[in-house]
């Protein structure tokens, strides 16, 4: 596992000003995490190899880094030694030795600027953009790799049904237990990004400026075109189409 921290950026909705990324090296699969403090990363990075020996089966045996001190410190080298882990250093002033995870930070940082400058995003809205451009690139296909990265990962096909415009205007339909009489059943905001694992999205609520989940939203990417998404228990997000062909449309599709 390849892995590094960027930043020092414009503090972001939730107060992050850093990003840690990490690669893992025979599968492609990218994790990017905001944090607030670089003291946090050897945390993050703990969860993030669990997460990837559990759902893989496959044991971490190195992680590469530039020598962070959050890299170097007591705690985590003894946690390495715990689990049979070999912490590979570069070395001095040759980041190139890190250059996978280096080349991923570059990739998604030119993408999510002009996302940004094209959705008419803050740009305190960098971690939602960083992370949906990571989602998408896990479940692209990548050079050199029969697969995509998510199916790499996993064994399953890449459902990519749900991927939306970024920042299309939402409408989530809030549960049974928020909705109230008189009061309209949805909260209305922007999508801006997708859950750990595709099960729901990220929504932007106009009047709060905060950002909570829901599986069932309404969103209009284009004018005059609004779609609505029904997520399964075991899928990513899946939009279903506003129209159903009629007898005579499907007898003229034969």
């Amino acid at each position: 596992m390849h892995t590094d921290i960027g930043g020092p950026l414009t503090e972001a909705l939730g107060c992050s000003i850093y990003f840690k990324t990490a690669l893992e090296d025979f599968t492609g699969f990218i994790t990017a995490t905001p944090i607030k403090t670089k003291g946090i990363a050897p945390g993050v990075l703990k969860t993030r190899i669990k997460q990837l020996e559990t759902l893989t089966g496959t044991k971490v045996r190195r992680v590469r880094h530039d020598g962070d001190k959050e890299y170097v410190i007591k705690d985590l080298k003894a946690w390495n030694d715990d689990k049979g882990i070999t912490s590979e250093k570069t070395a001095p002033y040759k980041s190139q030795q890190n250059g996978k995870v280096k080349r991923v930070n570059r990739t998604v940082m030119e993408r999510v600027p002009p996302a940004l400058l094209d959705a008419g995003a803050a740009k305190e809205q960098w971690a939602e953009g960083f992370a949906s451009v990571v989602h998408v690139l896990n479940q692209s296909a990548k050079a050199g790799l029969d697969v995509t990265p998510q199916e790499a990962r996993t064994g399953r096909h890449p459902n990519v049904a749900g991927f939306r415009v970024w920042r299309s205007r939402a409408w989530a339909l809030k549960s049974k237990k928020q909705q109230r009489k008189l009061e309209a059943r949805t909260d209305v905001g922007r999508f801006v990004g997708y859950t750990v694992g595709g099960g729901a999205y990220r929504i932007l609520e106009d009047e709060t400026n905060e950002v909570f989940e829901r599986r069932d939203v309404l969103m209009e990417e284009n004018s005059g075109k609004i779609e609505t998404s029904a997520v399964g228990p075991s899928v990513g997000p899946r939009l279903t189409a506003g129209l159903t062909p009629t007898a005579s449309t499907a007898r003229k599709g034969k």
